[in-house]
């Protein structure tokens, strides 16, 4: 959803894997993705960041509990470098617990996947 600083990464779709009953999950979401981010960068590597620019993509899929709690956080697709994993892995730990989920949804948790970019080009996120 945007470059990051100095262009060392950007957090493309998300997939919402469970269903949502009708809830509207997009504000929650967004705070979701914007805890995430800001975990995530500051987690970034060097070899990730100039001049270096390593380039890599990381999914990661997890559920989030009624109560905002992480659960079954699995590395569904790897960058190949491990130091890139783990800052994307970082991004979600370092954001637990996040929001309880909507009081509407009557679902017993909303499982996602993030894709974690670093320094995309612009087909990569489309």
């Amino acid at each position: 959803l945007g470059q990051g600083k100095r262009a060392t990464g950007a957090i493309g779709p998300m997939d919402v894997l469970s269903d949502t009953m009708g809830v509207d999950f997009g504000p929650y979401l967004a705070r979701v993705l914007h805890d995430v981010k800001i975990n995530w960068y500051n987690l970034i590597p060097e070899a990730a960041r100039a001049p270096l620019m390593k380039k890599g993509k990381v999914s990661i899929e997890f559920a989030i509990l009624k109560d905002g709690r992480v659960a079954g956080m699995n590395l569904a697709g790897t960058s190949g470098d491990v130091a890139l994993d783990r800052a994307a892995w970082g991004g979600i730990t370092a954001s637990n617990p996040f929001p309880p989920l909507p009081g509407e949804f009557q679902g017993k948790y909303l499982a996602l996947r993030f894709h974690f970019y670093y320094n995309p080009d612009k087909s990569d996120l489309q």
